[in-house]
């Protein structure tokens, strides 16, 4: 999926990363974590990204998990903060480190970069609601 660097479309980015981690067979907890992740990758590409460029997702299974990669023009890689309990931003990169099975971030040719992670397909946890 192509879309405008536009936090609008954040929200239709992560309804499309649902949908089809849903058709690979996520369990409930899974598809609440590509939710999530999915939402601060793509909130962070449009972020940290050029002005009116363009991102691309993409998701694929790998064995029992699904990756999911955000890729942007800028640079500029993510760096995991420790921001304190009152700072309104600044864990989108943690989360991703903290709740993903794995991650990590691909450099390209022509300064453009690739954050990708990976959700087991059966992961579980706690019912969040």
């Amino acid at each position: 999926m192509r879309f405008a660097a536009d936090l609008g479309r954040v929200p239709a980015c992560r309804h499309w990363a649902v949908e089809l981690a849903r058709a690979e067979g996520a369990s409930e907890h899974a598809l609440r974590l590509v939710a999530l992740l999915t939402t601060e990758a793509a909130t962070n590409a449009v972020r940290h990204g050029p002005p009116g460029g363009e991102v691309r997702l993409e998701l694929v299974r790998r064995g029992d998990r699904v990756r999911i990669s955000v890729r942007d023009a800028s640079p500029s890689l993510p760096v995991v903060k420790h921001v304190e309990p009152s700072s309104p931003g600044g864990r989108g990169v943690m989360l991703i480190d903290v709740l993903s099975g794995d991650w990590g971030v691909e450099q390209e040719s022509g300064g453009t970069k690739t954050v990708w992670f990976e959700v087991p397909l059966a992961a579980e946890g706690p019912d969040l609601g």
